[in-house]
């Protein structure tokens, strides 16, 4: 009974403490991006990576999960591309992926529209993109995370891409800012 109390005391003095009483829920961004190194879906070593998920932030082989949101593909005319979760299955999801002008530390905010979600996204060095993830699987609400990476090498002769990621680790938050965090 005693615990209840100190719970119900502990939102009352967040709700009425300031405008966003959910805030001190959220994580902020981390202060520095991840390097991820994915192979060539068709050709790479099949105990290495081929696709990345976005929600945990982490690479992902296709043979060992479908938890992923988009992948690395190398055409038979040598043109490197990521393809979304929807571009490879049948099913579509939310994952994304969109090209943008900004630098990698510039891009502050993802966009919350014009993914690409169903087809290839033709990718070279230097490119920095928006993606979004698709539906967190292990949430009851619509939620999706949001990351920019940006492509920092293509080894055209190992079918290897490495590029740097910073994702938001809040549900539907579009702030891809190190230290920060938007509101709910």
């Amino acid at each position: 009974m005693r615990t209840i109390r100190i719970i119900a005391l502990a939102l009352i003095s967040a709700i009425t403490a300031c405008d966003d009483p959910f805030s001190a829920l959220l994580i902020d961004v981390p202060e520095t991006p991840v390097e991820v190194s994915l192979v060539d879906f068709l050709t790479g070593p099949l105990q290495e990576p081929s696709a990345f998920d976005v929600i945990f932030t982490r690479p992902q082989r296709v043979d060992q999960t479908n938890q992923w949101d988009f992948l690395y593909f190398v055409t038979a005319d040598g043109v490197h591309q990521l393809l979304p979760f929807g571009a490879v299955a049948d099913s579509l999801t939310d994952s994304g992926l969109r090209h943008v002008s900004e630098s990698f530390e510039g891009l502050e905010m993802a966009p919350s529209e014009g993914y690409t979600i169903d087809a290839p996204v033709t990718i070279s060095e230097g490119d920095v993109l928006a993606v979004r993830s698709r539906a967190d699987p292990n949430s009851f609400i619509i939620c999706r995370r949001y990351a920019k990476i940006e492509i920092l090498e293509i080894d055209a002769a190992e079918k290897r891409l490495t590029f740097r990621v910073l994702g938001n680790p809040n549900c539907e938050d579009f702030v891809l800012i190190p230290g920060q965090h938007g509101s709910l």
